[in-house]
């Protein structure tokens, strides 16, 4: 008896088997087969009809999951292909670290217009404020960020937040502080105060930017003029400090001339004093002198003092 998984291959002419070789499936094998063929066969279909159920997640995402009978599903799918049922929804959030922009300048911020931030200082001065703010999602908080605020989380949670922190910061400080040396202070306090408030959604401030600080006209007035007048004392002083140095250069040059005029003198003197000392021991030193001063030149008369006597030998 020949079994339904085994096939016979014969001749149709002589109705004699093949000279092939026989092959065989084994039973389990085949029921296998045959399982998986069922499966795929569903997969397709419900794909066909319900949408892709492979999905594809990129790097710096993750993926939350919603099924039609479960909602939310809190285990994130990380990057990478993945099979989900039809009935289960997958969006996307990135976990990269984002910039939120709030500045004057039209196309500059994440809002079209002027949406630069206005707050009060201790005094009661209006600054005008350009912030920028760099956040990352916890990705093993996005399914939570999904339920409570979805997608647009930046304009529901980040944006609010970023406008009463630094309206609550900028309350504490004077105008010069936070326009002055102490900006990068500001800006740290802004940035932990933001994180306080935000790390319960799932969202991790990074960085908060105190870009730009716009002061009232008669503050910037104010402080331009103070500017100008330290740049003007400044001037002054490098200019007096220029005048003492050449006035110091030049003493002492003067010094430097002087005493060199003063230890020529010596020396001359010294000089003179030796030349009288040897003349009063030998006073006829000074004849030697005058005859080799004239020694070399074309000399055809000499006048002498008529008590010296002959200083030279004409019969030479």
């Amino acid at each position: 008896m020949v079994m339904e998984d085994d096939w016979d291959i014969k001749d149709p002419k002589e109705g004699k088997e093949s000279p092939m070789p026989e092959i065989k499936i084994p039973p389990m094998a085949g029921v296998v087969l045959r399982g998986a063929a069922i499966v795929l066969t569903i997969l397709i279909i419900f794909s066909v009809l319900f949408g892709s159920i492979f999905v594809s997640i990129g790097a710096g995402e993750v993926g939350v999951k919603f099924s039609q009978f479960g909602g939310v599903q809190e285990d994130e799918l990380g990057e990478g292909l993945h099979i989900v049922p039809p009935w289960v929804s997958v969006t996307k959030y990135s976990v990269r670290s984002e910039m939120y922009t709030m500045s004057a300048k039209a196309a500059e911020g994440e809002v079209s217009g002027d949406d630069q931030i206005n707050a009060l200082t201790n005094e009661g001065l209006t600054l005008g404020l350009d912030i920028s703010v760099r956040y990352r999602l916890v990705s093993e908080d996005a399914s939570v960020v999904h339920t409570k605020l979805g997608t647009a989380y930046a304009e529901k949670i980040i944006r609010p937040t970023i406008k009463s922190v630094i309206r609550e910061v900028v309350s504490g400080h004077t105008a010069m502080a936070i326009y002055g040396e102490q900006r990068e202070l500001v800006a740290t306090e802004m940035q932990v105060e933001m994180e306080k408030s935000l790390v319960g959604d799932g969202i991790i401030v990074e960085e908060v930017l105190l870009r730009n600080v716009q002061l009232p006209a008669k503050i910037a007035d104010a402080i331009e003029s103070k500017l100008q007048a330290d740049q003007d004392a400044q001037r002054m002083i490098f200019v007096k400090q220029k005048e003492q140095l050449e006035a110091e250069r030049r003493i002492i040059e003067a010094n430097g001339i002087a005493n060199a005029t003063i230890v020529q003198a010596t020396g001359e003197a010294e000089a003179l004093r030796l030349i009288n000392q040897e003349l009063a021991k030998n006073p006829k030193l000074i004849n030697y002198k005058y005859i080799q001063m004239l020694d070399g030149q074309e000399v055809q008369t000499i006048i002498v003092p008529s008590d010296q006597g002959i200083i030279l030998d004409a019969t030479t």
